[in-house]
């Protein structure tokens, strides 16, 4: 089984609640998965709480050797992170990242790794978000979320991963607020019709619950995804 990267068309639009509900999906069902964050800005006391909100949503606990693994680079600035990692004085090594994640996947059957912020996002050094996913060559799972402007952040999105040569395995649309079923109903066709993308799953907003319903069909999909190999491997 493939491993699987996260990324989303921007910050706040629900990467963590995806990753935390794929990743619970996968073990309920008996997968050997866990969730990764390679980088993590806005860091307190040290603590990557998107990898320990994905952690705790699928009952996992880990070693904090193992949890130094799943998040190896760690900043107290929230910012992007090149700025985050030129205020602490430090350098994002690409190569160690890509290594960092191969390695996972010696004890893991699966690794969900969760992206920081959209496609684009610098590191530093020249390089972006979408080099590491370039270098990792695992399918990704685009998260949007539903409001208004999403379309075409969606579309620049799905455009830049496919010209890059990345198999984009599908859409995730996220409720971060209340729908306006007009808009949602518009923004789930225009994407799947200019997208000519799949429409993994549309999760409902559930401020009070984690929803974890609609993460079943999401995980019964990708596990066909995952099975199949793509060029290059």
């Amino acid at each position: 089984m493939r491993s699987l990267f996260i990324t989303g068309t921007d910050t706040d639009v629900g990467k963590t609640v995806v990753t935390a509900g794929i990743v619970s999906g996968f073990v309920n069902s008996g997968v050997n998965a866990t969730p990764a964050k390679p980088v993590q800005t806005g860091c307190v006391n040290g603590i990557a709480e998107d990898l320990e909100f994905s952690l705790r949503t699928a009952g996992l606990s880990f070693s904090e050797q193992v949890l130094n693994k799943l998040s190896p680079l760690r900043f107290t600035p929230a910012c992007s992170p090149h700025l985050a990692a030129e205020l602490a004085d430090r350098l994002i090594s690409l190569s160690e990242m890509v290594s960092g994640l191969h390695d996972l996947q010696s004890d893991f059957e699966c690794v969900v790794a969760e992206g920081a912020g959209g496609v684009l996002v610098p590191l530093g050094n020249g390089k972006t978000m979408l080099d590491l996913m370039v270098k990792l060559n695992w399918p990704v799972v685009l998260v949007s979320s539903d409001r208004l402007g999403t379309i075409n952040h969606t579309l620049l999105s799905i455009s830049v991963l496919r010209h890059a040569g990345l198999c984009v395995a599908g859409v995730v649309i996220d409720h971060v607020f209340p729908p306006w079923e007009l808009i949602s109903e518009s923004n789930a066709r225009a994407i799947r019709e200019y997208g000519k993308v799949n429409i993994l799953g549309d999760i409902p907003y559930s401020p009070d619950s984690f929803p974890h319903d609609p993460f079943v069909e999401i995980c019964g999909e990708l596990k066909g995804i995952l099975s199949d190999e793509l060029p290059g491997d």
